[in-house]
């Protein structure tokens, strides 16, 4: 998939973070994946065990909150051949989300996961970025593409939604449309393009 398809289609990225986090990231102009940050604290054992509810980090002279991962059931997981449970919350800290959207809000799925913290009233921003912006700030690290809501797998009609290695794909061999992206991560450190951002409260998008 063309890089330039998809920013046609969606020229806005989201993502969602605590408002207590946002000096640390404005001064860092840079979101790390959540085994980077626990690496950085020295709780490296946390990259393979699911948060039930919100952690909160020592970093430095600093607290840094990262998300649960309540929706993450095992149950709903049709998990690939030698595949573990462990494996995929391994695989899911090591990413950086975005939503894709438009300039006003972000697809459907972004819409519920922000619509969860809105409703339970949690003082979070979402920063949203121009999509080639960010694509142009990371030149080294390709973007991926997962046609999931990576961390919120559902059964319908008794088949368990795929989980794999294979989950996030880079952007240049993804074979699905545009279209079809739900998730845009990056496995690695992204900078971030500083003077495009647009900080709005996640109340902004309560169903």
């Amino acid at each position: 998939m063309l890089a330039e398809k998809f920013i046609s289609l969606r020229p806005a990225l989201y993502h969602l973070t605590a408002r207590s986090n946002l000096a640390r990231i404005q001064r860092e102009r840079r979101l790390y994946p959540a085994a980077d940050l626990f690496k950085t604290a020295r709780r490296n054992e946390l990259s393979r065990k699911r948060r039930k509810g919100s952690l909160t980090l020592p970093i430095e002279s600093e607290r840094v909150l990262i998300r649960d991962q309540d929706p993450l059931h095992e149950g709903n997981c049709g998990l690939a051949p030698g595949f573990s449970f462990e494996d995929l919350v391994a695989l899911l800290n090591r990413q950086v989300y975005f939503w894709p959207g438009d300039a006003t809000k972000p697809i459907s799925y972004g819409m519920n996961h922000f619509g969860r913290y809105a409703k339970a009233n949690e003082d979070a921003v979402v920063l949203v970025f121009p999509t080639r912006a960010v694509i142009d700030a990371n030149p080294d690290a390709p973007p991926r593409c997962c046609q999931y809501n990576s961390g919120s797998p559902r059964c319908v009609n008794g088949r368990k939604s795929p989980r794999g290695p294979d989950l996030f794909v880079p952007m240049p061999s993804f074979a699905l449309t545009p279209g079809r992206v739900v998730e845009l991560t990056y496995d690695a450190p992204v900078d971030l393009p500083w003077d495009d951002v647009t900080v709005r409260p996640v109340s902004e998008f309560r169903a």
